[in-house]
């Protein structure tokens, strides 16, 4: 039973918390990405902290690769990091995800102990894989590599910390989880479509990713990291 709440708005603060489990948030896009990816079908799913490490693991498990460079798919990727594109292709089986913030912020997690794929779009679902551990932390992976907060992070980490409190008896909390469920998901939904980042996207043409990242719980996958090394981490679905 989850009886203490962490919420790190960088992923430099989670470095400074010892959690049961983590849980990473990139909601625009990479965390909503690795979430639709499970959901049509995909069993195994490695994520990288630099692109050619993500190219190198693509070749040995026979995986596409998925990921953005500035927002773009990069040259030779299957996939960008669009939950949009993914939910209109074709299922995939293996895949590596390369992008600019979630895929490091996942890799420095999983180092640290038991890690989870969050976002607004699985709220419920992660908040019910994560209910057999104490302390959980919720970890916004930010923007410019980890290095600026992130509205649209926050938002999807609310929603998720609101959904553990309706399910627990939680005992504790930081000020960042007090701020955060004192919102509801309509308002969680706003700041997501009035994030800073939201914007670039639709300057980018992605305002599809953008919209599809702002429904609650529509995914019922739980992403989790079940082994990982330097610069890497493969996850499954908890939930199947």
């Amino acid at each position: 039973m989850v009886t203490r709440l962490s919420l790190a708005l960088l992923p430099s603060e989670a470095a400074l918390l010892r959690a049961d489990c983590y849980i990473v948030v990139d909601a625009l896009r990479a965390t909503t990405t690795l979430a639709t990816i499970f959901s049509r079908g995909a069993l195994d799913l490695w994520v990288a902290d630099e692109m050619g490490l993500a190219r190198e693991l693509a070749v040995q498990h026979d995986a596409v690769l998925v990921g953005e460079v500035g927002g773009l798919r990069p040259d030779g990727f299957t996939f960008g990091n669009s939950p949009a594109e993914i939910e209109a292709g074709q299922p995939i089986e293996r895949a590596v995800m390369f992008t600019t913030n979630g895929t490091r912020a996942l890799c420095s997690a999983a180092q640290r102990g038991v890690t989870f794929a969050g976002a607004l779009v699985n709220a419920s679902a992660v908040a019910s894989a994560v209910q057999g551990f104490a302390h959980v932390a919720l970890v916004c992976a930010g923007e410019s590599g980890g290095q600026r907060f992130a509205l649209e992070d926050f938002a999807a980490a609310a929603a998720v910390a609101r959904r553990l409190i309706r399910a627990g008896q939680q005992t504790g909390y930081d000020d960042a989880t007090r701020i955060a469920i004192a919102s509801d998901d309509s308002r969680s939904r706003e700041w997501m479509a009035d994030a800073e980042h939201a914007e670039a996207l639709r300057r980018l043409g992605l305002e599809q990713d953008v919209a599809f990242a702002s429904r609650p719980d529509v995914v019922s996958c739980a992403p989790r990291v079940v082994e990982a090394g330097s610069g890497w981490a493969r996850l499954r679905d908890a939930s199947a």
